[in-house]
């Protein structure tokens, strides 16, 4: 350093110096000599992922061309947030209590489970629901106008208020109306489950159906679209879940697009992820597995960019109150000590999330649903697609350490 100069000096001289002319790039043929050799001179080709027809490559250089979609990110352009959600219903004993334990310790939307919503008042006795987003799937008009009553008595402006709450299909019309003014308030949901599986393409199917009844009942395609939501059921895949989000998403945006919407922003929806236990559970399976699970599958989720996620209380042998609490702070730990919600998009641009993602939506393109109305061919079709993407215990690499 010259005599007299200070650091900061010196490193704004540096700012405008192009230094990457320093460490010339190495080539795919260098890259694919150092895997090989980490791989014990086995065959470089044998990671590749086969998705469909198309084989994703374990890794990419700069002047490969990327396909990054528009609508694989949503519409988040200042961090990634998302609603953490617990499942609770009004029938469990002392359920406002653990409400207001679960608000207090850091989650800010709920499930209501349950085939009555009676005690669904008492439940919510002391809540804010200007700070929740709130999940009704056995409601009734009834249920919503309580609710949108009790919100004016709270002073929640109009806009803030958001909840799901299923509405018959004879009542959209004018429930719309009634709505006017209320834009987080969606009315009819659409999983992706069939016989215990996630049919990412079945889901796509169902949500066209759905469009196409709710613009029959009176709607127009940009309420319509902002009436509905998707509830996605993950799995223990951490990238591959991650991508399926991202590729659902645009590949409902194709969907909407069909419809012509007014407004761009309709070909985005709200995506509500839930943690996945398995039923039964396996031979030899600790209490704490789940817990494991739950953790991968929300990082899963929230990479991917969902709008809520729901973490299922686990069972652990330390009783009810401790497992409630680890599945609030799995919530916790991501947001605030992970900071996965300081980026939008944390995936974005990384290769091989960009080309599994591209992949996945291409296998969802909209296609002749005509022979096929009960979806047997589209599970069929994502239960192979899921089984030709190896697991991280299935990857030859394992066996080379």
């Amino acid at each position: 350093m010259a005599s007299g100069s200070s650091p900061s000096t010196i490193f704004a001289l540096m700012a405008n110096e192009n230094l990457f002319g320093a460490f010339p790039p190495a080539t795919r043929e260098q890259w694919e000599a150092v895997i090989k050799k980490e791989l014990k001179d086995k065959d470089p080709s044998a990671l590749d992922i086969a998705v469909e027809d198309t084989m994703v490559k374990p890794f990419g250089m700069a002047s490969d061309a990327i396909g990054m979609g528009k609508h694989r990110r949503g519409i988040r352009r200042n961090g990634n947030t998302w609603r953490a959600g617990i499942e609770l219903g009004p029938w469990q004993e002392h359920a406002n209590a653990k409400l207001l334990e679960a608000l207090m310790g850091g989650a800010d939307s709920v499930v209501v489970t349950g085939d009555s919503m009676e005690g669904l008042e008492a439940m919510l006795a002391d809540v804010l629901l200007g700070a929740i987003d709130l999940h009704i799937p056995v409601g009734s008009r009834a249920t919503l106008e309580w609710l949108l009553a009790e919100a004016k008595k709270q002073g929640v402006p109009d806009a803030e208020l958001s909840l799901y709450v299923t509405c018959k299909s004879d009542e959209l019309a004018a429930v719309n109306e009634r709505l006017r003014g209320y834009p987080r308030v969606r009315l009819v949901e659409v999983d992706d489950q069939q016989h215990g599986h996630s049919v990412t393409a079945l889901a796509l199917e169902r949500g066209r159906t759905c469009l196409t009844e709710m613009i029959a009942a009176g709607l127009s395609v940009d309420d319509a679209c902002a009436r509905l939501q998707f509830r996605l059921v993950l799995g223990d895949d951490l990238f591959l879940e991650a991508a399926r989000l991202r590729a659902f998403r645009e590949a409902w945006a194709a969907v909407v697009a069909e419809f012509k919407p007014e407004h761009d922003c309709s070909r985005n929806t709200w995506v509500q992820a839930t943690v996945a236990f398995p039923y039964p559970e396996p031979d030899g399976h600790s209490s704490y597995h789940n817990v494991i699970r739950a953790t991968l599958q929300a990082i899963s989720g929230i990479l991917g960019g969902c709008d809520g996620l729901t973490i299922r209380t686990p069972k652990l042998p330390e009783g009810d109150a401790l497992a409630r609490r680890v599945a609030r702070n799995i919530h916790n730990l991501l947001r605030d000590e992970s900071f996965l919600d300081r980026v939008a998009d944390p995936l974005g641009g990384s290769y091989t999330v960009e080309q599994l993602t591209s992949a996945l939506a291409s296998s969802l393109e909209p296609q002749d649903r005509s022979a096929d109305r009960d979806g047997s061919k589209l599970a069929a079709q994502s239960s192979k697609l899921e089984a030709d993407i190896p697991n991280r215990e299935e990857i030859p690499l394992k066996s080379y350490y």
